[in-house]
């Protein structure tokens, strides 16, 4: 269910795991928010060429809600 990936606890398992993974880069390659997709990135839906490298455009066009509900919560901390 889509709904594992808006579960708190979840989000706040991956938070965890993410700064753990990052603790020793400097503060500006942190990741500062993060979106879980109900499913991987794949080349059958486009979003990966064949060598499984991003299709940033693609990417960015299929999931432009997800990514600007990011930067609504980033320049208003009370949104989400």
């Amino acid at each position: 269910s889509e709904n594992k990936f808006t579960d708190p606890a979840v989000r706040k398992l991956y938070a965890e795991r993410i700064a753990a993974a990052l603790k020793d880069v400097s503060r500006y390659e942190q990741l500062g928010n993060f979106t879980l997709l109900p499913r991987a990135l794949s080349t059958a839906e486009g979003e990966l060429t064949l060598t499984l490298k991003l299709r940033r455009g693609e990417i960015a066009r299929r999931y432009a809600a997800e990514i600007e509900a990011m930067y609504a919560a980033a320049r208003d901390p009370g949104c989400t």
